[in-house]
């Protein structure tokens, strides 16, 4: 593996610690997120996330077209056929592509929640 290739494993890597990360504290610290102001942060970031996977796969889906173009693939020991590989993983990328489409639409959802107060957080009548 190349210098240039490390980095970019590492970075993948990273990515991967980060987000798994992000759910257990959403998972053992969730709970304090009281406004849907809150719940849009993460949401922005988690679809910027997944916009950049996106562009991450189609690089990827790229290289591994441009090695298939090349006569440099081949499928390991099971013997599966090539194609229908590729086709898995074309399928798999697809579906990537349409998660990143629908935490848009959710991100975008939360941006019209509001926050209702209880009887308890509202400001007290002053009467005079």
């Amino acid at each position: 593996m190349s210098e240039n290739t490390e980095d970019v494993v590492r970075h993948a890597e990273n990515a991967a610690r980060s987000l798994a990360e992000l759910v257990t504290d959403l998972t053992y610290r969730g709970a304090g997120i009281g406004y849907p102001v809150e719940v849009s942060f993460i949401c922005r970031h988690l679809t910027r996330a997944a916009g950049e996977m996106t562009a991450a796969l189609t690089l990827l889906r790229t290289f591994v077209e441009g090695l298939w173009d090349q006569d440099r693939l081949m499928t390991d020991y099971r013997g599966e056929p090539l194609d229908e590989v590729l086709q898995r993983y074309m399928t798999s990328f697809l579906a990537a592509e349409q998660y990143a489409g629908v935490l848009g639409k959710a991100f975008s959802a939360v941006g019209h929640l509001a926050y209702e107060e209880t009887p308890s957080e509202q400001e007290p009548t002053w009467h005079g």
